[in-house]
Formats: C-alpha cells, structure tokens, sequence
C-alpha cells in the first residue's frame, strides 16, 4: 500500500470539484445502467425512454448513454452545492486534502531544496 501524504490549501478550485464529481458521478451512473442494460438485452424491462421500454440489444446499447446523461446532471447539480459549502467552510478554515502521489510526480532533488 502507498504511502498518502498531506496538502493544505486555503480553497479548492470550483473546476477541480466540478470535474471529481461530474467524472465519479458519470462513470458511477453508467456503470450500474450498463449492468441495467444487461438485464434488458435478456427481456427484462428496466431501460426505459421516452416512457417505452427498451429491451434487447437497443436496451444495452441506450443504457450506458442515458446513465451518462444522469450522471451529469447529478454531478452538476450537487457540485454547485459542494462548491458552495466548501467556498463557506474556507472562509473559516483552510482545507486539508490526503493523497496518494503518482509514480510520474516529479521529487524534489537534494540540489532543489538547497537553493
């Protein structure tokens, strides 16, 4: 397991939130409407749109594209509200976020940090 490290920053960025949770949202979303799409390439009628439902392989092919355009919604919609509490919350105090660097992050050399 790597090891995390720790950054404080006084704010996020309102880009960087937006796109964490438009991004988890949309792959979250079309995830589970592909497995919904699954079901419906077996006759299940889970896939709905334009209140017909869509069985078959219409329905696997429909379900990832509608489950992108709801995650997009969603994403957007609550990033709003996690932007603005976050922009609140830093008013007060500053933010502190862990993360696991990456194997391409450029370290600090012993002649960079002498200077």
């Amino acid at each position: 397991m790597k090891n995390t490290e720790k950054l404080e920053v006084a704010r996020v960025r309102g880009a960087s939130i937006v796109k964490l949770i438009v991004l988890g949202s949309v792959i979250g979303c079309s995830l589970i409407t592909t497995i919904f799409g699954v079901a419906a390439l077996f006759g299940a009628e889970v896939v709905q749109w334009n209140e017909q439902y869509v069985t078959g392989i219409k329905g696997l092919i429909a379900s990832p594209f509608i489950g992108a355009f709801i995650g997009v919604l969603f994403g957007l919609f609550s990033s709003v509200f996690t932007y603005v509490g976050l922009r609140v919350y830093s008013l007060f105090q500053g933010v502190s976020l862990e993360y696991v660097p990456s194997n391409n992050q450029i370290q600090p050399t012993a002649d960079a940090t002498a200077d």
